[in-house]
């Protein structure tokens, strides 16, 4: 693709596609604006394409640039394998990784090793995404090393976020298992009744999107019986869920670990959902061609170590 292959530029184009702004991909790679421009005229006329077009909020890629791209990933892969000393020395790497994660996830399983992995690699640089906007396409093509990120095992969920609905080129862990509760403010006039389906169904709801859908195993279970909630109200955030809650007689379906988060702190009481299903999991997945890098594989065994102590399956 390009004669006499040079990875800084590659690397200029790849941030480039990522940030499309010359800014914040001199930002990002400690270069200055001029630098970056002077690479890019240079990656223009050795690809023979304009590569980016301006407009006023940044910067367009050509359908060529598109292109480029999962060819670009590889190779920065394969050459950051490469230069990698042998055997990977965590204290002494300087290497960056792109993690995405949900904002359940951010709360209660980031927290569990960040500090532990920035004593034992303060070199690292960890970069956090947001899986809503990342998502499974994403991260199927490498533009994160890493997610984490729930799926279902109940085999009445819908068919994208059923587990058996990954992508055969990813690899995973399950981190953990998490169930349902309902949270309600601890002054709530459903505390002083008998806890039933009919109660649960009855109450006001604040239901939250994710993945672009705010359609879940649960209105699907509840379809089974006959019942479904009434949504007074939808959010994408989940802290705002929490807030709104505490404030209001809204009732928030929400997973036991990240209620377990927010219960104490907002005044709110946990109830059983009243209706069966199965846990979820919380995985953490990666592409597949990065399965053999030294760096990625210690930092995926490192997390799966802080997050399940003793386990780490591999979840075929």
């Amino acid at each position: 693709m390009i004669r006499h292959t040079d990875l800084n530029l590659l690397r200029i184009l790849l941030t480039l596609l990522e940030e499309l702004s010359v800014s914040r991909t001199a930002e990002k790679l400690c270069l200055t604006q001029s630098a970056v421009s002077k690479q890019l005229a240079r990656l223009r006329q050795q690809l023979g394409d304009p590569l980016f077009i301006r407009h006023p909020k940044g910067l367009t890629p050509t359908p060529r640039a598109r292109s480029l791209e999962p060819q670009v990933r590889t190779w920065l892969a394969m050459a950051d394998e490469i230069l990698e000393p042998q055997g990977f020395d965590p204290a002494n790497s300087q290497r960056r990784f792109r993690l995405a994660l949900t904002e359940t996830c951010f709360a209660t399983l980031l927290t569990r090793f960040l500090g532990p992995m920035m004593n034992a690699a303060p070199g690292i640089m960890l970069e956090t995404k947001s899986w809503e906007a990342v998502g499974l396409p994403m991260l199927s093509k490498g533009e994160v090393d890493l997610a984490i990120f729930p799926r279902d095992n109940d085999t009445r969920a819908p068919h994208p976020f059923h587990i058996s609905s990954l992508p055969k080129n990813l690899e995973y862990v399950e981190l953990s298992r998490d169930d349902h509760v309902c949270l309600v403010h601890d002054k709530h006039p459903v505390l002083g009744k008998e806890w039933s389906l009919e109660q649960y169904v009855g109450l006001s709801h604040l239901k939250i999107e994710c993945e672009g859908s705010d359609a879940w195993l649960l209105d699907q279970v509840l379809a089974e019986t006959g019942h479904q909630i009434t949504a007074s109200m939808r959010t994408s955030d989940f802290y705002s869920a929490a807030l709104l809650c505490q404030h209001s007689n809204l009732a928030f379906t929400c997973t036991r670990s990240f209620a377990n988060r927010v219960s104490e702190s907002h005044n709110l009481v946990k109830l059983p959902l009243p209706l069966k299903m199965e846990p979820l999991s919380n995985l953490l997945g990666w592409p597949a061609h990065l399965s053999a890098d030294p760096a990625h594989r210690w930092l995926r065994e490192f997390i799966i170590a802080q997050c399940q102590p003793g386990q780490g399956a591999h979840c075929p």
